[in-house]
């Protein structure tokens, strides 16, 4: 794909996820946020959009665009509601380790249904006193044999 292509493609994800924040995310986040309820509709919509996949490559089921693209989606997505990230940044972690690190086997296995969104990463971190701030984390690990 030529240099033009990439930015024509960028150009389109970018101005349809803008649509989107503006047609569908803006209405609903200060509904979201006051109730304190899961978007999971939008969420669903995002799917279907193929944002799940934003990094995984094309062989695998997703879109195989590059991570200024990826930041760019943030960023609309921000523009609206920030909290909507949520949901495609814990996800692209665990696909970002599958797509670097997991075996040829593990990739056709997951990465399909990570593209897709019928699978979906998470992350969680607590720990007694910290709750999630990353910053106030004390655990440590200590190789044991």
């Amino acid at each position: 794909m030529t240099t033009a292509d990439i930015d024509e493609v960028r150009r389109q994800i970018v101005s349809t996820v803008r649509e989107f924040v503006q047609k569908d995310v803006v209405p609903q986040a200060a509904e979201h946020d006051e109730n304190d309820t899961y978007p999971t509709e939008l969420v669903e919509q995002m799917a279907e959009m193929g944002l799940f996949g934003i990094t995984i490559p094309e062989e695998y089921g997703g879109m195989g665009l590059d991570y200024t693209t990826y930041a760019m989606v943030f960023e609309e997505l921000c523009k609206g509601w920030m909290s909507i990230t949520a949901p495609i940044g814990t996800h692209s972690i665990l696909t970002a380790a599958i797509v670097n690190y997991g075996t040829e086997e593990q990739k056709r296995e997951w990465l399909p249904k990570l593209a897709s969104g019928e699978k979906r990463g998470g992350l969680a971190l607590t720990e007694p006193g910290g709750g999630s701030d990353v910053a106030s984390l004390q655990t440590t690990a200590v190789r044991d044999g």
